[in-house]
């Protein structure tokens, strides 16, 4: 028996680029939109926004009928369940989330991109066990990178001795715009950020907690003076905020909502977050905020007020 071979439309042949086109984009992850809107503008025809459109809704729907599954995500489409698939046990994903958290500690610029862009990609060739597995690990466990700091030894070490001798310090040291300023208090506990540790202080006048970057600390003076041991080390400031900011406010970790007043307006406690970082965020709610108590707070959020309008004037 002869067989005849039949010749290919040009249209067959041109769809079938495009589809290894289309997947070669999903494939190399982060996939822009706009790209993928650009495979059909062969024609003045194609161009038009409606048929471009109607076009791309059916090779979607053919990718979903192969088990593809796109999702559009702003402007950026994913794709999940690709023919080429990997397979990690939870111990392997694991060991990926530890280095996510790597990449969010210590990388940055041009560096990071490249690695976020790497792990995006091996995210979305996940199988369906791992998709499922992906959901039971704890991405809040992360990893201690106090070793990052060996080269401040030293000082962590000095600061650790102060902290079990529980004795008043008086600090001097170096603000953000190169201002020094002195502080005394209890040290409480050292914290590590990206790439700063901080001395965690508790001033016994103002109750209140600093947070002191060690790099930026000019001197100690260790007094003779025994801190209390029985004094509870929290502060807590309470803040309304007004309008459609009260509607839609979303309570962070360490505050807890009192309702509201006769006005409408939200009233938050907010406990033990570092002075200078929540003042600068509460700033960023204009009008809409008002710090309540205690009167030192508010006496120091009207000072930030007043520098921030001076460097506008």
């Amino acid at each position: 028996m002869i067989r005849t071979k039949r010749k290919l439309p040009k249209k067959f042949n041109i769809s079938g680029v495009r589809m290894l086109k289309l997947l070669g984009l999903l494939y190399q992850g982060d996939t822009q939109v706009k790209d993928v809107i650009k495979l059909f503008y062969d024609t003045p025809k194609q161009r038009e926004a409606n048929s471009v459109h109607v076009s791309l809704c059916k090779y979607l729907n053919t990718l979903k009928i192969i088990g593809i599954r796109v999702e559009k995500h702003k402007d950026k489409y994913e794709a999940y369940n690709l023919p080429y698939t990997y397979s990690f046990t939870a111990k392997e994903l694991e060991t990926i989330q530890k280095f996510k958290q790597c990449s969010d500690l210590i990388l940055e610029g041009k560096s990071k991109e490249s690695f976020d862009k790497f792990i995006k990609a091996l995210e979305n060739r996940y199988d369906d066990n791992t998709q499922t597995l992906v959901n039971t690990i704890d991405k809040t466990d992360l990893l201690d990178f106090s070793f990052y700091f060996k080269s401040m030894k030293e000082q962590l070490a000095e600061c650790e001795k102060y902290i079990s001798d529980n004795q008043i310090l008086d600090i001097l040291y170096a603000l953000k715009g190169g201002d020094e300023r002195r502080v005394s208090g209890r040290p409480l506990e050292i914290n590590f950020g990206k790439r700063s540790a901080f001395l965690k202080l508790y001033n016994h006048k103002d109750s209140q907690i600093y947070e002191i970057a060690l790099k930026n600390i000019r001197s100690i003076i260790q007094s003779p003076q025994k801190s209390g041991t029985q004094m509870a080390h929290t502060t807590s400031i309470v803040f309304k905020l007004h309008g459609r900011l009260a509607e839609n406010y979303e309570l962070k970790e360490n505050e807890i909502c009192k309702g509201t007043d006769n006005e409408g307006s939200l009233i938050i406690v907010n406990q033990n977050e570092d002075i200078t970082i929540l003042l600068h965020r509460l700033l960023r709610y204009g009008k809409n905020c008002t710090v309540c108590t205690p009167i030192s707070i508010r006496e120091q959020m009207k000072e930030l007020i007043e520098q921030t309008i001076a460097n506008y004037s």
